[in-house]
């Protein structure tokens, strides 16, 4: 347990260190680093996958990993529209799918399919973190996108080992309860509450770059019952991430994705509860900017 509470220490100090530094001078810094994590991301993926005797098509993947970056700054600079970006990168990578599929006779069908998967979980789905991070929104999406999946998984953990109880997928994830779901629920919820101080009541980084209007409605009250409700929203997604990822592996044969980090896994294990976060993050930005482009 220590090693994994040390472990954690240290990528938070990291992530947010990167964060709130470097982003400061460079704000696509980030966007470099989302996508080094995201290629190592399409790696472990693929390498899981290959233990449950898959054969995704590699250049396919590589392809999709070194485009997909150029792509997005290339229609948000001509087009304002970064999300054109992943759509053409996921497009251009599945069509060299099919073509060394159809000329390369080594892949199975379901070879095919796998690469496809691969492609969207977790290429095209965690490239969001650059459009978030570009947005009028952009520092305040990244913290919600990080901190409400932590809390989460803190919570879930300390609560389920501290009370124990009824097994919550004992055939998913035998270590996981109902105790510690709730405690993640809670855990969201906490998550988001600590933006909302960060942000609409303090205002903490108002001088930092890209942070955009801090204060999602007029009243304090209205813009903590939207975090509120956004972090319960992100718990059970952060949980049901954690889950599929879990289910993956179970199927795939395999422990973890990878072992760059002691006693956490690799980084899938570490990206399992973020991504299914990062493009609800995004819509409700989205939304947000849509509302205010209404008003």
């Amino acid at each position: 347990m220590l090693k994994r509470i040390l472990t954690a220490i240290v990528l938070l100090a990291v992530v947010f260190g990167t964060i709130l530094g470097l982003r400061q001078l460079y704000v696509e810094f980030a966007d470099v680093v989302a996508v080094a994590i995201c290629c190592l991301g399409v790696y472990e993926m693929a390498q899981a996958f290959k233990k449950a005797e898959y054969n995704p098509v590699k250049g396919s993947l590589i392809f999709g990993s070194i485009v997909i970056y150029p792509l997005i700054l290339l229609f948000e600079k001509t087009l304002g529209k970064g999300e054109i970006g992943i759509l053409a990168a996921l497009t251009l990578s599945l069509m060299i799918a099919i073509v060394e599929f159809t000329l390369i006779h080594k892949f199975e069908l379901k070879d095919l399919l796998a690469t496809v998967f691969i492609l969207i979980y977790p290429l095209g789905i965690f490239s969001t973190l650059v459009l978030i991070n570009h947005s009028a929104y952009g520092l305040l999406g990244i913290f919600l996108a990080l901190l409400i999946p932590i809390m989460t998984d803190t919570m879930a953990y300390f609560v389920g080992i501290t009370f124990k109880g009824k097994k919550l997928c004992p055939n998913i994830s035998p270590k996981k309860t109902v105790s510690g779901a709730i405690g993640g629920l809670l855990g969201g919820i906490i998550g988001a509450m600590l933006v909302f101080v960060l942000f609409d009541v303090t205002a903490l980084f108002e001088s930092l770059k890209n942070v955009g209007e801090l204060r999602l409605l007029q009243s304090l009250g209205g813009s903590a019952a939207v975090y509120v409700v956004f972090g319960l929203v992100g718990g059970v997604l952060s949980e049901l991430g954690d889950l599929g990822a879990s289910w993956i592996k179970r199927k795939a044969g395999i422990k973890d994705f990878g072992k760059i980090f002691p006693g956490h896994g690799g980084i899938m294990d570490r990206l399992d509860s973020i991504i299914f976060v990062l493009p609800t993050v995004y819509l409700l930005i989205a939304a947000i900017e849509a509302i205010g482009a209404i008003g």
